[in-house]
């Protein structure tokens, strides 16, 4: 067996208990969508986009963002007033800042946007998968870098390959909400979309290569099978369906899965009673938000694109305090660390 990259060695086997039901939950969800969504489109059948937009902003709008408010109280919580009031204060300044950005240079904001995205996607997975797994592996910033850019890339690089004409549709809407004619053509020309399928194609492949030689072989064929998925589930759903059922039953199940690990007295139970007992607040505080940049925005959305896009515009920009204050900035603790 060919022999790995020391930094890209894989964490062991997974854990048992709660924690492994609700990973392998998550992970048949995926998988029975996948195959549902397949045979759907060989017959001819395909969801309309009202379906879609109303399972996307279901979703995210609930058990999503409700997971994310959670994820900053769990943070915060047993911290010191003043440490509190600056991560508060620099969330707020970073999410108006993502904000101005979409207001001054829409397309600039939607590819910060598509990036917060794979970064969100990307290192929380990462998170997940070295906290519930045995022993040690992704030990450094270039091995869990590349980790999250095959794992966030699936979630936003995919589906710009499979489905570009949805993906430019809500790209297009997202921009029109701050410009009468944005000029996001130029994102999805063929040329363009070969080179980001190119280069997102060599890392996948590199980074499971450079893993292939990782002592425990099940945990190769494990996280091979896990991205495997990812890949497949967001080339075959479509793209507004697959990011609304991503987020809530993948990414948040998969963290609080993360939460009953490391305990033997933990359930998952008391993992959902801390996260609707702690969430409730940001979220109605959240809904505030999205509810004052409905009323301010100058062209309220009239069709189901455009109110997915005007959620998708609230997401990125309280993603990017999200990630940059809740976890790169949080030297400490972070939200990915809180269990």
């Amino acid at each position: 067996m060919a022999h790995a990259d020391p930094e890209l060695s894989l964490p062991g086997a997974e854990r048992a208990g709660p924690t492994g039901r609700l990973l392998r939950a998550s992970r048949a969800v995926f998988l029975w969508l996948t195959v549902a969504f397949a045979v759907a489109t060989y017959a001819g059948v395909t969801l309309p986009l009202d379906a879609q937009a109303a399972v996307y902003l279901g979703l995210m709008g609930t058990v999503s963002l409700y997971h994310g408010g959670f994820e900053h109280v769990a943070n915060l919580r047993g911290r010191g007033e003043s440490l509190q009031l600056r991560y508060l204060a620099a969330y707020v300044g970073l999410l108006g800042a993502a904000l101005a950005l979409f207001v001054v240079a829409p397309v600039a904001g939607l590819v910060v946007a598509v990036g917060i995205t794979v970064l969100k996607a990307g290192h929380g997975g990462i998170a997940v998968r070295q906290r519930v797994r045995s022993g040690e592996g992704l030990g450094t910033w270039r091995a869990r870098f590349v980790g999250a850019a095959v794992r966030g890339g699936a979630v936003m690089v995919v589906p710009y390959l499979a489905a570009p004409g949805v993906f430019s549709a809500v790209a297009y809407a997202m921009a029109g909400l701050f410009a009468s004619d944005p000029a996001v053509g130029w994102l999805f020309d063929p040329v363009r979309r070969a080179f980001v399928g190119g280069c997102y194609a060599g890392l996948l492949l590199g980074y499971l290569a450079a893993t292939r030689g990782t002592a425990d072989p099940s945990a190769w064929r494990a996280e091979a099978a896990e991205v495997g998925l990812l890949v497949a589930f967001f080339a075959v759903v479509p793209p507004i369906v697959a990011v609304g059922v991503y987020f809530p039953c993948w990414y948040a199940t998969r963290q609080v899965a993360r939460m009953t690990d490391g305990s033997p007295d933990a359930t998952l139970a008391d993992a959902v009673r801390r996260v609707l007992r702690d969430g409730a607040l940001p979220w109605v505080g959240a809904l505030a938000v999205l509810a004052g940049l409905v009323v301010w925005l100058p062209r309220p959305p009239t069709s189901a694109v455009g109110w997915v896009a005007v959620y998708s515009v609230f997401v990125a920009c309280v993603a990017v305090p999200h990630v940059v204050v809740g976890s790169w900035l949080d030297r400490t603790r972070g939200i990915w660390s809180v269990h």
